[in-house]
């Protein structure tokens, strides 16, 4: 599978006061296909500055928290709190994407400095969600020989039984979340893989967002990085199989655990991160519904109101 470059051309914008980065999927291989996310040299750590490409599929990603802090303050173990939203946005009618598998790794940025572990995440295990069941028939069919003749010759009639078997089959979308050990085979986890999967009977497509949580425990107050790489599937309609978009090895985001945090939201908890519950920080979406969408407008000067319906 080819590798996907970044255009030279391609538009940076910036993405409120949190590092983001975009990621338009396009067919594996096609010129201008993939992204790279470059960090601005005169300010590398916790990058505001984005790339953003729309297509068929755009995948969205951006840090909602950065919070750098102690797991107790009786440990005095430094950590710090991620907190990631994820947005898949087909672009085009009757477009969906079926699968996504998204993986962060985190390494010490500079010399001496020790790789940050990955302590607790959300959402962790596998979520199950807009299940569907779907009565299923077998059927199973069996020989018999029937006859006689010397033994072990095989003479008389096979006769074909057959039988029916009715089974209820259970489908959903599926969410899993793991923490992993990559690029070495000891010590604690230190990546994250998150695998989006949609219901295979439906085939409604993966949420159309998630927020997730990432507790990491760090041993010094030293830089590290985070290479974050996305796979994805989208439908058959497309042309698209596997959509492929992954950073750069020497462009990763960059952490500097002695500025401050991006938010106030933790703020009485830096000291206590440890005790910190994420399953309540993480959240999915599968669909968003607006209500009130038929409003009321004057028009003229007659005092006449128009119910006007806005799809």
């Amino acid at each position: 599978m080819d590798d996907v470059l970044l255009n030279p051309g391609d538009e940076l914008e910036l993405d409120g006061d949190l590092p983001a980065f975009n990621i338009q999927l396009a067919p594996s291989g096609d010129q201008g296909s993939g992204y790279h996310t470059q960090n601005d040299p005169k300010n590398p750590y916790q990058r505001e500055r984005v790339v953003e490409r729309q297509g068929a599929v755009d995948i969205r990603c951006s840090f909602v928290d950065i919070i750098h802090g102690l797991l107790s303050p009786e440990s005095e173990t430094f950590c710090t709190l991620l907190v990631l939203q994820f947005r898949f946005d087909p672009r085009k009618r009757a477009r969906r994407i079926a699968h996504v598998d998204i993986e962060l790794r985190f390494a010490g940025s500079a010399p001496g400095v020790a790789d940050p572990d990955v302590y607790a995440i959300a959402p962790d295990g596998q979520l199950s969600f807009a299940q569907t069941t779907q009565t299923e028939i077998a059927s199973l069919e069996s020989k018999i020989h029937a006859g006689g003749g010397m033994p072990g010759a095989h003479t008389g009639v096979a006769v074909k039984v057959g039988r029916e078997v009715i089974r209820e089959m259970q489908y959903a979308t599926t969410v899993t979340g793991s923490s992993n050990v990559r690029g070495r085979n000891y010590g604690q986890p230190n990546s994250v893989l998150w695998t989006l999967m949609e219901n295979p009977e439906t085939k409604t497509g993966v949420p159309i967002a998630m927020k997730t949580a990432i507790l990491l425990k760090r041993r010094d107050e030293g830089p590290f990085q985070c290479v974050v790489s996305l796979k994805a599937k989208a439908d058959w309609r497309t042309s698209m199989e596997w959509l492929v978009g992954t950073t750069k090895p020497d462009d990763p985001v960059l952490f500097d655990p002695t500025l401050d945090s991006t938010s106030c939201r933790y703020s009485e908890m830096e000291l206590k991160l440890g005790e910190l519950e994420l399953e309540p920080i993480s959240d999915i979406t599968v669909m968003n519904l607006v209500d009130g969408v038929v409003k009321t407008r004057k028009i003229g000067g007659g005092g006449q109101k128009v119910d006007i319906g806005i799809e």
